[in-house]
């Protein structure tokens, strides 16, 4: 009986969060659109709009909430798993489950008090700051709405998670404690530092503690970092009355028309990823550096630099371009492992090269331009493309495993810039519009959404209605699932803040016997490590918070130069072992590459990648240069 309850509730929770994705990727294009809009009501008729700015940020808030069911649906929450995958599946599923609970907790009470927040803004009337003086209740009824879906996910997963393993048999022999061991251990940990929270003195080691235990548990990132930072107000600052913190500074962060270039870039990317924008900017590379030692491995670096200068995802560029790039490699007799490496590799230069997800988020962070954080990763980016290129030219003509390709004619190589034209052309309507003046970062993502739009699926006719309706779910799910992790960690950092965590370790460092330069040095070592076993974005948004307050606000270290030694150092995490994302995604491109090949045709480009981090450090106007030529 209870089975087939669950699977009404299954099939009611699945069609619910379908429609509420496709509603929440449906607000990611009208946003794009509306966006255009103004851009083009400014400067072609004179008559800007008083109303585009308001409505992008709340349909940003509507498309994040309400995309968060399905994102748990299918599992798009980012977890680390380094730790239980070696695990028995049972205890998997404990921990699991365990983290559903805790998951629960943290999205009812933000829920419950966002209700609270939504009716009391109801009661008083309350409107926006703005000429349209929207009734501020609406935006506000998005947070419990998006939750009440995300809830029903909720139950049908725990119990779904409960059925799995009543029906599991235990995969190890010996007592009790010893095939409970892992579940056993990390309730105790959770119950041991969760009491750590009443002293005021020791939160900060149970906060850390709390974090490491959490994510390296497999709970969703996201969730862990809400639900220690609920810990926090709960315990810490005050109890009930504190945890309307909670929604407050969830919606405050979203409430920014800056953030509402993270779901136009994502867009961006899926719609260039299935619009098959990347086999033609490969196959344009591939016709100008085939003939080279190792040609198709310049064209892969090549074609990722220009995806990276659209879109500035780094696992869409690796998706995209890989998918064209690795079955024409491996057809040419290369090398898998350098085959693999390669592309991985390519995939880095997406955080750097402007457009930068990483850079926004800094920019969301701190309040640097992004204009100038984007133009410190333009020379660096191409430095680093060199550096690759040459490296695979060189390692090809040493090796001589690879048949160099007749090159192609001129009219051949001609003839293919006119066939990417328009994909070759979106990097310098999104740089140019930003750099001249002419629109904000978030506009420029916007008129590239529209364009991207416009060009896959008129001029190129690569977009049919069914990989719409997939560009608009997976779109809304990522930036759901990144969008969920910027309001755990700023939940998070709010605690950090008001415990005057930066302050004490500012502290703490200035009396340590070592310059500046070498606390950098060590805490860049400790990034890579961290890179190794996590995602980026998470370790960018609990990090860079404190990192900024030591070495930019304490030691006056540039906060641009600073801002690229960090994203530079974050980016090695995305090729190093066990996690590096860009790992994963090769795999995924090719079914039978092994985990050990990838690593091993990765490797000599993560060499490079660090020599590259101390040239860098110790060549600022890198970095500097052309962030400073922009005022």
């Amino acid at each position: 009986m209870v089975g087939v309850v669950i699977k009404i509730l299954d099939q009611i929770s699945g069609e619910i969060n379908r429609i509420a994705g496709i509603l929440s990727g449906i607000f990611i294009l009208i946003i794009g659109f509306i966006v255009t809009y103004e851009v083009i009501m400014r400067y072609i008729f004179n008559a800007p709009t008083n109303w585009v700015l308001e409505t992008s940020i709340y349909l940003n808030i509507g498309c994040v909430f309400l995309a968060v069911g399905i994102t748990l649906r299918d599992n798009m929450h980012i977890f680390v798993d380094t730790l239980i995958s070696r695990f028995s599946n049972r205890n998997q599923m404990i921990l699991q489950l365990i983290g559903l609970l805790l998951g629960f907790i943290f999205c009812f009470i933000l829920s419950y008090k966002g209700l609270q927040m939504a009716l009391n803004s109801y009661r008083i009337h309350e409107v926006s700051p703005t000429p349209l003086h929207v009734p501020l209740f609406l935006p506000y009824s998005f947070i419990p709405l998006g939750m009440g879906i995300l809830h029903l996910e909720f139950i049908v997963q725990i119990f779904k998670k409960i059925l799995s393993l009543k029906n599991t048999e235990w995969e190890m022999e010996g007592n009790w404690i010893r095939r409970n061991l892992p579940p056993t251990a990390f309730i105790i940990l959770i119950i041991f530092f969760g009491l750590l929270f009443l002293s005021k003195g020791l939160t900060p080691v149970a906060m850390v503690s709390m974090l490491f235990i959490l994510i390296f548990s497999g709970m969703p990132i996201a969730f862990a970092l809400g639900l220690i930072g609920l810990m926090g107000f709960y315990f810490t600052l005050g109890g009930g009355p504190m945890l309307m913190q909670v929604p407050i500074t969830t919606f405050k962060i979203l409430d920014d028309f800056v953030v509402v270039a993270l779901p136009l870039f994502i867009m961006l990317s899926t719609v260039l990823n299935i619009g098959e924008i990347g086999s033609r900017l490969f196959e344009t590379a591939s016709k100008w550096a085939r003939h080279l030692p190792g040609g198709l491995g310049v064209a892969t670096i090549l074609a990722c630099a220009v995806f990276a200068a659209i879109t500035g995802s780094s696992s869409a560029t690796v998706a995209t371009i890989g998918l064209v790039a690795i079955p024409e490699m491996l057809k040419r007799s290369y090398d898998r492992s350098f085959v693999y490496g390669t592309v991985a590799i390519g995939g880095v230069l997406g955080p750097l090269i402007p457009p930068s997800i990483f850079m926004i988020l800094i920019g969301m962070i701190t309040g640097d331009s992004i204009g100038k954080l984007f133009m410190a990763g333009m020379l660096p980016g191409i430095v680093l493309s060199i550096i690759f290129s040459i490296y695979v030219i060189i390692r090809s003509w040493m090796a001589r495993d690879i048949v160099v390709i007749e090159p192609a004619t001129w009219r051949e190589r001609f003839s293919s810039i006119k066939s990417s034209f328009f994909g070759l052309l979106a990097p310098i309507i999104i740089l140019g519009g930003i750099y001249s003046g002419i629109f904000t970062p978030t506009e420029a993502a916007g008129i590239g959404l529209v364009y991207s739009l416009i060009i896959c699926s008129i001029i190129y006719r690569t977009l049919s209605f069914k990989k719409i309706l997939h560009i608009v779910m997976d779109g809304a799910k990522l930036n759901a699932s990144l969008a969920f992790i910027v309001a755990g960690a700023l939940v998070f950092g709010q605690i950090v803040t008001l415990l005057h965590i930066p302050e004490r370790l500012c502290g703490f460092l200035a009396n340590l016997p070592i310059s500046p330069m070498a606390i950098l040095l060590l805490t860049l070592i400790f990034i890579i490590i961290l890179g190794a076993l996590m995602d980026e974005i998470s370790i960018l948004l609990i990090t860079y918070p404190i990192l900024y307050y030591i070495f930019v606000i304490n030691f006056k270290f540039d906060s641009i130069w600073f801002a690229l030694i960090f994203v530079v150092t974050l980016e090695v995490g995305l090729v190093a072992p066990p996690v590096g994302i860009n790992l994963f995604v090769v795999q995924g491109i090719d079914r039978s590459a092994r985990f050990s090949e990838v690593v091993k045709g990765v490797l000599p480009f993560v060499i490079l990648m660090i020599a590259s981090i101390i040239l860098f450090i110790y060549f600022k106007p890198l970095a500097t240069y052309l962030p400073g030529l922009i005022g």
